[in-house]
């Protein structure tokens, strides 16, 4: 194992193999990756976004942690049957607003419907309060339900009842104090005045029909399109989308 600098290893998790030297990266900002690899073992249950593994491996867990991932992801679709429509997340505190969108933009869009209220109690993770919902919207079709986003306070650990299924991820935030996280420059730097950290982790839950499709770090679109949760734009190059 070797620390690399982060905005490095970013760049060969994206295919970005030029020679020019990087940028220098924020202070204090390292990760960690096996020797030449660009990708952390399946095994792992937590990292940087890029790090990890689109798909979790069911194969790799125990029976007991399947059936943990299981109840996981049950308890979900049962809690989420409320809250299928944007209307209905928005009676139950999610917060709905949507960027208006340009007419030309025909593109479909991830919303996370955040609930503020994100904790009511000291458990760290809680199976039937997701900290988000995830629409999938496209023009002219209404909001689909697709998923739902755990998360956890930042220096917090979210637990993995399900092994290596039920993996962690989180991203490169630029910081001021203990204030949100903002998205780095397009070149991986953060403003004056900003720090660039690890953020909060967080876990994505999809609905789709298996273990190892459910628990993908980013929208298994391929999946979701056979459910038809996905249409359009989403099923014409399904996986094609990084924005997740």
């Amino acid at each position: 194992m070797r620390r690399l600098v982060l905005v490095v290893v970013l760049l060969v998790a994206v295919g970005g193999g030029s020679s020019a030297a990087a940028p220098a990266p924020p202070a204090g900002v390292l990760c960690t990756l096996p020797d030449g690899a660009a990708r952390l073992p399946a095994s792992t249950r937590r990292g940087l976004i890029g790090h990890l593994e689109q798909y979790s491996s069911p194969s790799l867990a125990t029976a007991a942690e399947r059936r943990a991932a299981q109840r996981l992801l049950d308890t979900l679709r049962a809690r989420a049957a409320r809250w299928t429509t944007l209307g209905a997340a928005r009676r139950a505190g999610f917060e709905t607003r949507i960027a208006p969108r340009a007419s030309s933009d025909r593109l479909p869009h991830y919303l996370h419907a955040e609930r503020l209220r994100e904790r009511t109690n000291n458990r760290v993770f809680d199976p039937g309060r997701p900290k988000a919902l995830i629409f999938a919207r496209e023009p002219g079709r209404a909001a689909v339900l697709v998923g739902a986003m755990y998360s956890v306070q930042r220096g917090e650990h979210g637990p993995s009842p399900g092994g290596p299924i039920t993996r962690w991820h989180s991203h490169l935030v630029c910081t001021v104090g203990r204030k949100r996280g903002l998205k780095p420059r397009a070149d991986g730097t953060c403003p004056t005045g900003t720090v660039g950290r690890q953020g909060s982790e967080m876990m994505h839950v999809w609905f789709t029909g298996d273990l190892r499709s459910a628990f993908a770090i980013r929208a298994p679109e391929p999946e979701l399109c056979r459910l038809d949760l996905l249409s359009g734009g989403f099923c014409r190059n399904p996986g094609s989308r990084r924005g997740m």
